[in-house]
């Protein structure tokens, strides 16, 4: 008989949920762990008290349970080198190395290796001081884009419309450090106009498999107004992706980062996502992430049919060559319900009413915690993606939001329009 895996799932937001989720409807999967996990993940599988950035006790703990191989969520143990950590110790973990993780934790080192492997992404000048950043906007103009180098929790991208706006961005960035020393250096980026879409695969450093693609909604409030957040709802598939633009991102973005990576002595392997704006049907790499991304997993997960463990177990193999993957034809939607405030301070500990009612929707939580007596609090700015399915976009936004009224906590907020820009991508179409 084929053995079943044990497996350890890192990280505590909505994406280890769906990832557990999706392991614990796996047949070849016979007992998932999650560290430290949150509300969500302690009805299906196994909370541990081990914090994330603690290597050798998730060691130990790997060890003592039988873990066949651990799976890394959030990119903050991955730019501290936990992969290198359990590659020392003779232990499968899967997920990048963390100088293969610089793709995410420096934009800078992820600008400059595209520069050097000719993958398209948009003119950028790096700069680590105001008066460097002032001389570049004026190079680009208006609009343009800052990021910090380094990691911001996805907070760290400001888009600049006017002198006002850069003014503000370069506050945050040099006068009052908000992003720490993230924003020591940053890049200044002209800014595509376009359609963005996120491409997720799975990498064994040779070869990949492309997951599906997704399109995220950043911006807290409707109609993309307001701050950058960790994401605020996703949709998957994007109808944006068509064969030939997919053709084009594999053999522009995808083959030439897995060779660039190798031939620099980093081979990748992992989930690597890259964020692409697509301008006049060409594709530019935006960001790469070095993970799958929140909410888009909550929503390219539940799209897979085939099974995520042998996926994944395949390319700790160097096998993905072998694997059959099969995704649904379906569409899948999620609406993020978050705490008035974020992404900037919210209060925590509210309890969270309706998920009874509404317990034939599938719901992946994020800032929650499960206590002893069962009640679920708010623990973070993000708390529950709601998900809905459906054989289109369309129908699938309207299962997302059915029970969206069910579910209360206090200064509960969410935004109303996830998917339209899809649909009114589907519109245009229609009219061309």
């Amino acid at each position: 008989m084929k053995k079943k895996f044990r497996i350890l799932i890192i990280g505590s937001g909505g994406r280890e949920h769906a990832i557990a989720w999706s392991f614990t409807r796996d047949t070849n999967v016979e007992k998932v762990f999650c560290a430290p996990g949150n509300g969500g993940t302690a009805s299906l599988a196994e909370n541990v008290k081990i914090s994330i950035n603690d290597f050798d006790g998730l060691i130990r703990f790997v060890r003592q349970h039988n873990i066949d191989f651990t799976v890394v969520g959030p990119e903050l143990p991955l730019s501290a080198g936990i992969v290198d950590h359990f590659d020392a110790e003779g232990e499968l973990i899967f997920g990048p190395t963390q100088s293969a993780a610089r793709l995410e934790s420096s934009k800078i080192f992820a600008r400059e290796f595209m520069e050097r492997n000719h993958i398209p992404q948009p003119k950028f000048i790096v700069c680590d001081s105001l008066d460097a950043a002032r001389e570049a906007q004026k190079t680009f103009g208006f609009p343009l884009v800052v990021k910090a180098d380094g990691l911001a929790a996805g907070k760290g991208v400001i888009i600049c419309n006017t002198e006002s706006e850069f003014d503000t961005a370069m506050d945050q960035m040099f006068t009052r450090q908000v992003f720490g020393t993230a924003g020591e250096r940053i890049t200044i980026e002209k800014f595509l106009e376009g359609e963005e879409l996120s491409v997720f695969a799975v990498c064994d450093g040779d070869t990949f498999v492309v997951l599906n693609t997704a399109q995220d909604h950043k911006r807290i409030f409707e109609e993309d107004e307001g701050p950058n957040t960790g994401g605020m709802g996703a949709y998957s598939p994007t109808r944006l992706a068509t064969p030939e633009l997919m053709s084009r991102i594999e053999s522009l973005v995808l083959i030439p980062t897995l060779a660039g990576l190798k031939k620099e002595g980093t081979p990748y392997k992992g989930f690597l996502y890259a964020g692409i704006m697509v301008v006049n049907g060409e594709p530019y790499v935006i960001e790469y992430n070095v993970r799958l991304g929140d909410p888009e997993t909550q929503v390219v997960l539940p799209l897979l049919k085939s099974s995520f463990a042998e996926l994944i177990f395949a390319s700790l193999q160097q096998e993905l060559h072998n694997v059959n993957v099969e995704i649904s034809s379906d569409t899948a939607v999620t609406v993020v319900l978050a705490v008035d405030g974020y992404p900037g301070k919210y209060p925590k500990g509210m309890i969270i009413e309706g998920l009874e009612e509404c317990a034939h929707q599938l719901i992946f939580h994020a800032g929650t915690e499960r206590r002893s007596d069962q009640t679920v609090v708010t623990t973070g700015g993000r708390v529950l993606n709601v998900c809905g399915l459906g054989q289109d976009l369309s129908s699938a936004i309207r299962d997302a939001y059915s029970s969206i009224g069910t579910i209360r906590f206090d200064h509960m907020i969410y935004r109303r329009d996830i998917g339209q820009r899809g649909l009114r991508y589907l519109l245009r179409k229609q009219d061309d």
